[in-house]
This record gives C-alpha cells, structure tokens and sequence, in this order.
C-alpha cells in the first residue's frame, strides 16, 4: 500500500507539471481543453482511489483536489463526480462492477433526493425502459458513461449506461453559463429508454439515498484548493497571511469532524470566508481583477458554481440562516 500511495503522488506531480502549462483560465469554456485536462489525469489514475482504505482515500482526495481546484474548478467538478460513480459502484455487488470501473463514470442522481418520480422505469425482458427528464447531467463528451437514477416498485434504483445520443435518449442542448460552460451539462430526455438488467447498480426503498447522509468531505476539499490557489494571487501580505491562518484554521475543523451535520455548517463557513478573501483580494489587484484573464475572477466564479450546483433543501436554508442571522 506504501507503495502504491508514492506511486499515486508521483502521478500526481506529474500531472500537475502537465496541467501547468495549459491556458488554465480558458478551461471554463473549452470543453475540449477540459476534456483534455481530465484525460491527462485520468490517464494517471488519480481519480482511481476506490481501492484504497477510507483513511488513504480521505488524504489522496485532499492532495488530489489542493491541486486541482487551483488549475481548473471544472475539473474538480468532474474528478468529484467520477469519484462518487466510483464510490456507489464499490459499495454494491453487480455483474458488470469490473467493466465499469475502467470507463469513465458521471452521474445523473442529484434527483434521488427528493421523494418526487423524475426518472421512472418499467419492467421488460432482461432489463427495464425509463421514461422522464434528466437534469443537469454534466460531462457529455467527456464521460463515456453515465450512472442514472430511477423510481421502480418503491424503489429508487441506479444503473449504468452510455453517455450519447441514442434511441430514446435525447440530449438536449447545452445551457449558457457564466461559469462551467465546458463542462457540457445538458438535459437528457428518456422516452422508453432501454437498460440492461445487469447494469444496475443498486436497488433500495425510495428515500434511502438523502436518508443515509453522506461524510464526504470532497466539497470541503475543493474549497479548500481555491483557497490555497487564492493565496497566490494576493498582493497584501497582510490579506494574505491572515486568510492562510483562517484556512487552516477551518481545515483543522472539516478534517477533524465526523458529525455529518456540522460538515455541512462548516461548509456555509468556509464558501463565506472564500467569498470574503477573493472579493477582498479583487478589491485589493484593483480594476484589472475583473479581467477575463485573471485568475482571482475565474475562482469568483468557480466559487459560485460549486454552491449553486446540486444543493439540497437543507444546505440552502443553512445559507439563509446563516445571512440572517
């Protein structure tokens, strides 16, 4: 294992060299530099921790995502995804677990959350055909592959198929952003959509998915990464020494928490110091911060889009309660 563990951060380093010399700040909206940067990675397995033990997964994901969201938020965004198709398929036993782990997996099951059929399914020879609408489905040509979510009997089930236009699976078109407009997110239609029965992927009573509340700290990770990547574009050094002291101070906290509930306050707390330290160090560079180019923008943006995609009900009234308060 200690081996291996060298191993990956090698990789890692390497792929940082590499990634370094990319036009970073265009990633945003070239979906083919993003596609490019996430083969260069995946190449190198750093998406590739399902194996690993929980506590070598957990410091991989931070070294992996204090490099990564500094170059690219829209390629953290994706590793994040990969990484939980991964997770879901390493916790549940189905026919076809080898063949997928070597494909690359985005997800379509934020909408698992709510109680509310957007996805459902009926029973046919070897397999099942959905009907309903996906939203936000983010990787179309950069995943070959994408995990779905559906209602069936009472159940909310997940099952693997191919991300591509086919019969019954119609891709609408991308929609305009101001951030994240590479990552291709789109909106799938399902009508009669065919899927294999040893696909699936796991098969539980509905409401077992928010019921059984995550300890992921990826999020927090990623924050933590644009703040590391922050701290190098601020020219007080006042600012600078300050906001490296309350980073690490919150990282002690999200590190040391295993309190589902308070990750997710501590979550609130880390966006709104992110938001303060940017902003300031925007105000700060002075005009030209807000130029396309710079860097300090881009991560403005990124931050915004991680905290606008995906939320569920709970985290945004944490939000709200913590304005009003």
């Amino acid at each position: 294992m200690e081996n291996r563990y060298k191993k990956y951060i090698k990789n890692l380093k390497k792929v940082s060299e590499k990634l370094e010399k990319l036009p970073l700040n265009q990633v945003d909206e070239d979906v083919e530099l993003l596609k490019k940067s996430f083969d260069i990675a995946y190449k190198k397995d750093c998406f590739r921790l399902y194996d690993y033990d929980k506590e070598i997964q957990d410091k991989l994901k931070l070294k992996l995502f204090s490099k990564f969201t500094k170059y690219s938020a829209s390629l953290t965004f994706l590793g994040i995804q990969i990484l939980a198709a991964n997770t879901i398929m390493s916790k549940n036993n189905f026919k076809r677990k080898e063949f997928y782990f070597d494909k690359k997996c985005g997800i379509a099951i934020n909408h698992l959350r709510s109680t509310q059929t957007y996805v459902n399914a009926k029973k046919c020879k070897d397999g099942y055909k959905l009907n309903g609408i996906l939203t936000w489905a983010s990787g179309y040509k950069i995943f070959d592959h994408l995990l779905v979510g559906f209602h069936f009997d009472g159940n909310e089930m997940e099952v693997l198929t191919k991300f591509e236009q086919t019969k019954g699976f119609y891709i609408g078109e991308t929609p305009r952003t101001f951030v994240g407009q590479s990552l291709n997110t789109v909106n799938i239609e399902l009508k009669d959509y065919f899927v294999k029965e040893e696909d699936v992927v796991s098969s539980n009573p509905i409401g077992n998915y928010s019921k059984n509340k995550s300890l992921s700290k990826t999020v927090h990770y990623a924050f933590y990464g644009l703040g590391l990547g922050a701290l190098e574009h601020i020219n007080n050094e006042t600012l600078k020494n300050d906001s490296k002291k309350k980073l690490k101070m919150i990282k002690k906290e999200f590190l040391n928490s295993t309190d589902p509930d308070e990750l997710d306050k501590i979550r609130v707390r880390l966006f709104n110091l992110l938001q303060k330290i940017i902003t300031l160090s925007m105000i700060v560079d002075g005009g030209k911060s807000i130029l396309k180019s710079k860097t300090l923008q881009r991560y403005y943006r990124e931050l915004v889009m991680f905290n606008a995609n995906g939320l569920n009900d709970k985290l945004k009234n944490l939000f709200l309660e913590d304005y009003f308060k």
